[in-house]
């Protein structure tokens, strides 16, 4: 929370004195540009801090791992009894995109548009989605019925995703004591 509004001070601040000195002819400061610089190193560095900042999704979800890894019912689970399922497929992507609008620049956009027309495949490339999914059946002691639980979706293929799980045998899952459909699968190791 902090982190968020240190951001949006030196964003305000940084814009504040980027809108001034961008057109400044004064004789009271005699360089108008290093402020010019500095304000928008300030928006920058607010651009920065503002990217790597945690939503409160991100947050909220945490929480509710944290207090699923803590309070919640531990089962181990062992990959060699677990179903592996994967959907793989192409899409088309923008060559040239830029993941935020704010650092694209209009001329880039222009070119695009006229690459478009003459040669249409330029702009797009093929890019290979690779997913799986982990399945899980557990026999559940207390009641005697049969559980089914997914693991969320990990962006590897089926051969990959099987090396993974070979060298690490088994992880643990935690399940909510009250509602077993809250449970979390611990992949942790999926990201190294």
């Amino acid at each position: 929370m902090l982190r968020r509004i240190l951001a949006c001070i030196l964003f305000g601040l940084g814009l504040l004195i980027v809108t001034f000195f961008r057109k400044y002819s004064g004789q009271v400061i005699p360089y108008p540009f290093l402020f010019y610089l500095a304000g928008l190193a300030m928006f920058m560095i607010a651009a920065l801090l503002l990217r790597n900042v945690p939503t409160r999704i991100q947050l909220t979800l945490q929480k509710q791992i944290a207090d699923l890894k803590e309070n919640g019912n531990k089962i181990r689970v062992d990959f060699s009894q677990c179903e592996i399922k994967e959907n793989n497929y192409t899409e088309e992507q923008d060559k040239f995109e830029t993941p935020n609008e704010l650092f694209s620049f209009g001329y880039g956009q222009e070119i695009q548009v006229l690459d478009a027309f003459t040669k249409p495949s330029h702009n797009v490339e093929q890019i290979q989605i690779n997913q799986s999914i982990i399945f899980f059946n557990y026999q559940n002691n207390q009641t005697g019925q049969e559980e089914i639980f997914v693991s969320r979706v990990i962006n590897k293929d089926r051969v990959t995703l099987m090396f993974h799980l070979e060298q690490q045998k088994s992880t643990t899952l935690f399940v909510d004591k009250i509602n077993r459909k809250k449970y979390y699968f611990d992949l942790a190791f999926l990201n190294n």
